[in-house]
């Protein structure tokens, strides 16, 4: 095996949302199939190599992590063959394979928030830093090589570490000063020095702050998108709120007495913060005052629904009064007169429209005959 042998994952063709070419799907579809065959094969061998190890414990974590991540992928990958149908696809299928390369919403690192292709990145980074840390290196021997690999380790590392900004992990080391240090180990090496040992930690060091990297821009991903939505969430409250304002003035107008409850202020909550702890916190308050504007609401809404469910009642009574005859009956038509101002005085008093309407149909349910409205 030679050091161009390491398994890496395949680069994966299109960007989100576009409906990849069929060519380029299958050769992405048929490189993927390979390099998760192999990669399973690496991690085989470098489990068994760490439950060799003195300290095996200390790789467990590691070693979960990186099967999590294939199993992840193989999952994504299978979802892939799945819609890809032996090559009988159209552009609807050909983005929706798209969005399980690219996007975050399941399968391959979910978990995460990684699209399929940070989950593979995440997997070589995984491996490469577990080989270092067992010297379970098959490539060991092409210096320059791993040197190679490494450069482009640090490389993606700077890349990473321009896009996270706020949310760099703080166990993350200065990029600049292992490409120095990495330089210096190039420079040893071709004047014939053995710097198989350095050159391991600085691998190891390297593929460990890319994984770190990757968990961190996808946890910046989730936080912009949680802002997202809270902002959008605090845009609803206070269209709510606002709503729920017409509908207080509505219903003391209307009726009496009227609920006494306060209609939240949202503006009070502040601007939406952009740190994960603030921002949790946050969105628990959005929810709080959601459900105050709810039960305000409901409130409200029962109090103007009683009226007017108090005004049906007694429509249907006063047609069933006139169908029967018994709306002559001076009674009824005393018990009718009071309801029905009371009804629609306005504001409409509940407590004795309430009375006066039960009183109406008591009325209809007596005459001097002794006979019934029904």
């Amino acid at each position: 095996m030679t050091a161009t042998d390491r398994t890496q994952a395949p680069p994966a063709p299109g960007r989100l949302g576009e409906a990849i070419a069929a060519p380029d799907l299958l050769g992405y579809l048929e490189a993927l199939s390979r390099w998760r065959g192999e990669r399973k094969q690496e991690l085989d061998r470098i489990d068994a190599a760490a439950l060799r190890a003195a300290d095996a414990d200390t790789y467990t974590s590691d070693l979960t992590l990186a099967m999590t991540i294939w199993q992840s992928v193989t999952d994504r990958l299978d979802r892939l063959t799945t819609v890809w149908d032996s090559g009988r696809v159209g552009p609807q299928q050909r983005e929706e394979m798209s969005r399980l390369i690219w996007g975050t919403g399941s399968g391959a690192g979910a978990g995460l928030g990684l699209s399929l292709v940070e989950a593979c990145r995440l997997s070589d980074a995984l491996t490469a830093a577990l080989r270092a840390r067992l010297a379970f290196d098959p490539v060991a021997a092409d210096v320059a090589a791993r040197i190679a690999a490494t450069r482009a380790t640090l490389q993606r590392c700077a890349e990473a570490l321009a896009n996270v900004r706020a949310a760099r992990p703080s166990v993350v080391p200065d990029v600049d000063a292992l490409r120095r240090r990495l330089e210096d180990l190039a420079t040893r090496a071709a004047a014939g020095s053995d710097v198989t040992g350095p050159l391991g930690v600085i691998e190891s060091t390297a593929a460990r702050a890319e994984r770190d990297l990757i968990v961190a821009a996808a946890g910046h991903r989730d936080l912009g998108r949680d802002y997202r939505a809270a902002l959008e969430r605090r845009r609803e409250l206070q269209d709510q709120a606002t709503a729920l304002r017409a509908l207080v003035t509505r219903v003391v107008g209307l009726v009496t007495p009227a609920p006494r409850m306060a209609v939240p202020d949202v503006d009070r909550l502040g601007r939406v913060p952009q740190t994960r702890p603030d921002l949790t916190s946050y969105q628990a308050r959005l929810e709080t005052v959601a459900a105050a504007l709810r039960q305000a609401g409901a409130a409200y809404s029962a109090a103007l629904g009683e009226r007017d469910e108090l005004r049906g009642l007694f429509t249907a009574f006063a047609a069933k009064a006139s169908a029967t005859g018994r709306s002559a009956d001076p009674a009824v038509a005393a018990a009718y007169d009071r309801a029905r101002t009371v009804l629609w005085t306005v504001p409409c008093p509940l407590p004795e429209a309430r009375e006066l309407v039960a009183d109406y149909q008591r009325s209809l349910g007596t005459n001097s005959g002794g006979g019934s409205p029904s």
